[in-house]
């Protein structure tokens, strides 16, 4: 069976190049799309979003910015209820809007100027000051359990930044900009945390569809050579359960160089690659499966 899911695979995807010039990226046959899907027809198209999760202008106490412990279905909030440390986000702000506009069809790409507020940058910047940065490797679907060969990677090169990562639930701060990713996304936010089994019972798993929040840092000629930024799902995979998509958020503006570049997007008028310029509180959206 999986050798005949394969066979299908290599033959549509043979279709699928000479009809569209790209690869297929998915296994045939997957089931449809299940999250939602901004609009890409032409540079520039602009998409407004709302979310009820304002941007924080003040920092709460250290008593109040504690690991969040609530777990499942108690981390709901209903759409009346006040955000969580209200008092300390934009003064009589109920909604912020967002702005997303298009840099690219194919792959996706969207921009989000203003995501977050200097005070949210600082407190991401502060969490990482206080995590032990390692070297960053690359892996794929699956992979998460296997223990990674250092040696191996730095032969590579491919990656030469370092990162940690930062777990949803590390600070209310964090919790409300997934909170608000997932309003950008039009995923319900509790499908980027654990839930309680009566809680999205259609959903194969009660585990998170998201990662912890990777913090990256590059220093000068570090890089991360061009790649995809997702892994192919196994074959028997019915539901392709791989990377859907990829939500930047930049903390630093750089007067020079650290651009994010897209080398093979589509376009009608040039062969240079697609750049993102960094801007501190800038967010960049990008959908890779379609």
């Amino acid at each position: 069976e999986k050798y005949d899911d394969w066979d299908r695979t290599l033959m549509f995807n043979e279709q699928y190049r000479n009809f569209t010039g790209r690869t297929y990226l998915s296994n045939y046959r997957r089931d449809p799309p299940g999250h939602f899907m901004w609009r890409a027809d032409h540079f520039g198209q602009q998409h407004w979003v709302t979310s009820k999760e304002t941007q924080f202008v003040s920092v709460p106490p250290k008593s109040l910015t504690a690991p969040i412990k609530v777990h499942g279905r108690k981390r709901r909030l209903s759409e009346d209820e006040p955000r969580l440390l209200s008092e300390y986000r934009v003064p009589e702000q109920k909604m912020m809007n967002m702005t997303l506009t298009v840099l690219s069809c194919a792959p996706r790409v969207f921009e989000i100027d203003n995501f977050l507020s200097q005070t949210e940058v600082d407190h991401i910047l502060e969490l990482a000051g206080n995590e032990n940065l390692r070297e960053s490797t690359t892996g794929d679907v699956g992979q998460a359990t296997k223990k990674v060969d250092l040696k191996e990677e730095k032969k590579r090169k491919t990656r030469t930044s370092k990162n940690s990562w930062v777990e949803r639930e590390r600070s209310p701060i964090v919790d409300a900009i997934y909170r608000r990713s997932a309003d950008v996304m039009r995923i319900d936010e509790a499908k980027l945390r654990h839930r309680d089994a009566s809680e999205m019972p259609e959903m194969p798993t009660q585990a998170t569809i998201a990662e912890s929040l990777q913090l990256v840092h590059y220093d000068k000629k570090q890089e991360y050579t061009a790649h995809h930024d997702f892994g192919y799902s196994r074959i028997e995979d019915k539901a392709n359960g791989a990377r859907f998509a990829t939500l930047l958020l930049y903390l630093n503006d750089v007067p020079m160089g650290g651009e994010t570049s897209f080398p093979r997007w589509v376009n009608a008028e040039t062969f240079h690659e697609l750049k993102v310029k960094p801007q501190a509180g800038k967010a960049v959206l990008c959908k890779f499966r379609h």
